[in-house]
């Protein structure tokens, strides 16, 4: 008889970032995901329904999560994605780092 590894399921963590998050600066929302990442969170979904562009620095702090996650075996998701936002990863080929889901 053996006894079979079995790696534990991902934690997932599900986060939604509003344009109030992001007034004061990006140092909330990056602490936010730290801590989440720091609980032992390898899964982020972030959900950006209620943004109306993701900018370079938010795209920065969840390349800095999908870093980390990735180490973990999971990823960062971003889900509900505008069709402009699923443009511009598609364009600068963050799309095949992000999962991203379409609205």
């Amino acid at each position: 008889m053996t006894d079979a590894l079995h790696s534990p399921l991902p934690q997932k963590a599900v986060v939604t970032i509003t344009e109030a998050d992001l007034i004061g600066g990006l140092t909330s929302l990056r602490w936010r995901l730290r801590g989440l990442v720091m609980d032992g969170a390898s899964l982020v979904v972030i959900d950006v329904s209620d943004l109306a562009e993701l900018s370079s620095t938010v795209l920065a702090a969840l390349l800095d999560t999908h870093r980390v996650c990735r180490q973990r075996g999971g990823g960062v998701v971003i889900r509900h994605a505008s069709r402009k936002m699923s443009d511009v990863l598609r364009r600068t080929g963050l799309d095949r780092v992000f999962d991203v889901e379409a609205a």
